[in-house]
């Protein structure tokens, strides 16, 4: 009898796993991993995320000295899943969900770092519970506006692809999510790591870009010309979801943040460069720790 090779994880198990109560009763999930005594890093992901899209920084050196938290948004990972569009409509859900897991926990002070929809998420936070707890905050080819704030933010050509991922077809929905992966990476993906993308994506709700996509479009510019944090944006040279003028926007928006471009990169910096991505926490954490 020939014996099957071990499957090696696409990431190592956390450090620890909590399901805490968010916004109106939605359970959301969150792991850690590094030593719990590390500087605070949160890691938010975009539509159709979760804890799979960080693995790469997750096996990294980075995780050996930083206290690395991701977080699954409602509706994705092992978070609840409302069936509600109107479960995803307001703002301060997604900030509520994120306080509790920093509260659950004790993180009193940590590094932000969003990637694409995730930047929402993030601007969310800052919104409705302030920055007092950010020491910084890195953008990943984020989505910081609403959609619905201003047409060219966003580069149409991805825009079929994830509106077929919100089919309630399961099958449809699949091939559609892995055709988007395979548009938003510059690069073929590791194929374990490619599997888990999928699959994640597969079991994010097609109800929360319903409610989450056609909420309010009410910009961010109020919440960006708040921040006295060192903020980074971060994108790939071939990023193809998150457009130059959102970029440029957001630095006309926060004078004193910089930006970084990621060679050879499409939508995936974490994953694609994420070396240079752990480099950039590194950099973060250590003028925090320089103040």
């Amino acid at each position: 009898m020939t014996s099957q090779p071990a499957i090696q994880p696409v990431m190592p198990p956390p450090r620890q796993s909590i399901r805490v109560a968010g916004a109106n009763g939605v359970f959301v999930t969150a792991q850690a991993w590094g030593p719990a005594d590390g500087p605070a890093v949160l890691l938010i992901h975009g539509f159709l995320g979760g804890r799979f899209s960080w693995a790469p920084l997750i096996r990294g050196p980075l995780a050996s000295q930083a206290n690395l938290v991701t977080v699954e948004l409602r509706g994705h990972g092992a978070s609840d899943k409302p069936a509600e569009p109107l479960a995803y409509a307001d703002s301060k859900v997604w900030a509520e969900d994120i306080a509790a897991v920093t509260s659950a926990l004790g993180l009193k002070h940590f590094i932000l770092v969003a990637h694409s929809y995730g930047g929402v998420v993030a601007l969310d936070y800052l919104r409705h519970m302030g920055s007092s707890a950010v020491k910084s905050l890195l953008l990943l080819a984020a989505v910081a506006e609403p959609p619905g704030v201003a047409q060219d933010y966003v580069q149409p050509d991805t825009l079929p692809a994830l509106q077929a991922s919100t089919s309630q077809d399961l099958s449809e929905r699949v091939a559609a999510i892995r055709c988007f992966v395979q548009a938003i990476s510059r690069s073929p993906l590791p194929a374990d790591l490619h599997d888990a993308l999928i699959a994640q994506g597969a079991i994010s709700t097609p109800f929360m870009p319903a409610g989450a996509f056609a909420r309010r479009p009410v910009s961010n510019v109020d919440v960006f010309a708040k921040l006295d944090m060192p903020v980074v944006f971060a994108c790939g040279s071939h990023e193809n979801v998150v457009t130059q003028a959102l970029v440029e926007h957001v630095l006309r928006a926060v004078p004193h943040a910089t930006s970084r471009t990621l060679d050879n990169v499409g939508h995936l910096p974490q994953i694609e460069a994420a070396n240079q991505v752990a480099e950039l926490i590194a950099d973060l954490i250590a003028s925090g720790s320089s103040q």
